[in-house]
């Protein structure tokens, strides 16, 4: 590395890039490789009832909504915010 009066670090810009997951030199021209994941039968089972419980819920409140019967529980939507608020605070 040199140091000189103009450039402090003139290495820095010169160094090859890195790939942080295994540690290895990257070239410019070396592709990523695709990752392929299969799920089994019974998660994909389960997969399919949590979509259908989701838009059971997803219609019931549209429909409390249409109907004007939705109401909004303000005490859990402040209290939901303030866990939010302090997450993002501790981290």
């Amino acid at each position: 590395m040199k140091i000189n009066k103009y450039n402090s670090l003139s290495s820095v810009n010169n160094s090859k890039p890195l790939n942080r997951e295994a540690g290895k030199e990257v070239s410019k021209g070396q592709a990523k490789e695709a990752v392929q994941v299969s799920f089994s039968e019974e998660a994909q089972a389960l997969m399919k009832a949590d979509k259908a419980a989701f838009s059971e819920r997803v219609d019931t409140i549209k429909q409390a909504i249409q109907n004007g019967d939705y109401e909004v529980d303000a005490t859990k939507i402040s209290q939901g915010l303030i866990k939010a608020l302090k997450e993002q605070k501790e981290s």
